[in-house]
């Protein structure tokens, strides 16, 4: 499957809210998961469909509901009726290949953006739907890995921040742990740019050439991936919605802070491979150069004993010397003093 721009063959003539997945199935069997927490307490509930929740949901608390698996459009569409979605976020949510975005509406606002993954040298992404109601988030994503266990292990200390606010705040440290996500991944790719930069100065090599190409295709991905995000928090931080507190704004400045710096450095390696590719291009041409300079001084040094061989070997029956006891070892002296000669007179003027 295309990584920047994929085909939508299955939304083709379909109406705008009509609810079709766009994708491929990452895993078997979907996982829905409630947690509710407050200042004194949390617990964690494993559910099997969404009308279980009508029985669970408590007041006075913030509900985090994970739906993960958005394969199962009748699932998918199950906790949209539960919780009064719009036909077009539900869209959005099954539509995998979505740009990521903030959106806002009477009763809620959605945010949808992509977390990274990275598995050895190559970025993998998944996306996550976020709805944020009072005192609820509904969260789906494609598979159970995720980059929320340090936001897990957060929630289930009672003196932390995040324990004692409502789920606006809970959308924000979801965003941030994903903004981590994104500097820790640029700084790993960052490092490898920076070795390859030494390796490519002490001399470069065909394999070198493979990974400019690969960190560039990487990092463009990165870009691709990054730089809508920065409007989205904007969007997220302008918001008037009264969903989001007074308190969590500071925060929201904080975190487009984040992804500012992480564009600019996505910006900066960009560049960086750039000048890698010239200076392995610069690298080659000097080497071919040098190869060229040793083919070019050989010819010149042989051009003129062939010469000298050509007049020796003709056929002219009176030839100087021709029955010279001494004429062969001669005419070997002559040719190695010319040889050096040459040698000699190139290195004088620093062609060697």
């Amino acid at each position: 499957m295309a990584r920047f721009l994929v085909k939508r063959e299955e939304t083709l003539g379909t109406a705008p809210g009509a609810l079709v997945f766009v994708g491929s199935k990452k895993i078997e069997k979907i996982q829905l998961e409630l947690l509710q927490y407050d200042p004194n307490a949390i617990h964690e509930t494993q559910l099997q469909k969404a009308s279980e929740l009508s029985s669970l949901l408590l007041p006075k608390k913030v509900s985090w509901i994970n739906h993960v698996g958005i394969h199962d459009v009748r699932a998918v569409e199950e906790i949209g009726k539960f919780f009064g979605l719009h036909p077009l976020q539900l869209e959005d949510i099954l539509n995998t290949t979505q740009r990521p975005k903030f959106e806002e509406n009477d009763t809620n606002f959605f945010i949808q953006v992509k977390m990274l993954h990275l598995e050895e040298q190559r970025l993998h992404t998944e996306q996550l739907s976020v709805v944020v109601q009072q005192d609820r988030l509904i969260s789906f994503q494609e598979i159970p890995q995720d980059v929320f266990d340090p936001l897990r292990e957060r929630l289930l200390r009672p003196t932390t921040k995040i324990r004692h606010r409502s789920s606006d705040y809970l959308a924000f440290a979801m965003l941030d742990a994903i903004a981590e996500q994104y500097v820790f991944i640029i700084e790993k790719f960052g490092e490898r740019i920076e070795l390859l930069e030494d390796q490519l100065l002490q001399k470069p090599e065909k394999f070198h050439l493979e990974q400019i190409n690969l960190y560039k295709r990487e990092i463009n991905f990165l870009r691709k991936t990054i730089r809508p995000v920065r409007e989205l928090i904007s969007q997220f931080k302008r918001s008037e919605s009264p969903l989001i507190d007074e308190a969590t704004r500071p925060y929201l400045k904080d975190l487009e802070d984040q992804i500012i710096l992480a564009t600019e450095a996505i910006e900066l390696y960009r560049d960086m491979l750039n000048d890698q590719l010239n200076l392995y291009n610069s690298g080659l041409n000097n080497r071919l150069n040098d190869i060229l300079k040793v083919l070019t001084i050989f010819s010149v040094v042989f051009i003129p004993l062939t010469f000298l061989a050509g007049i020796y070997g003709t056929n002219f029956e009176h030839i100087p010397e021709l029955h010279y006891k001494y004429a062969y070892p001669i005419f070997w002296a002559v040719l190695l003093l010319v040889a050096l000669g040459m040698i000699w007179y190139f290195k004088r003027k620093k062609w060697l």
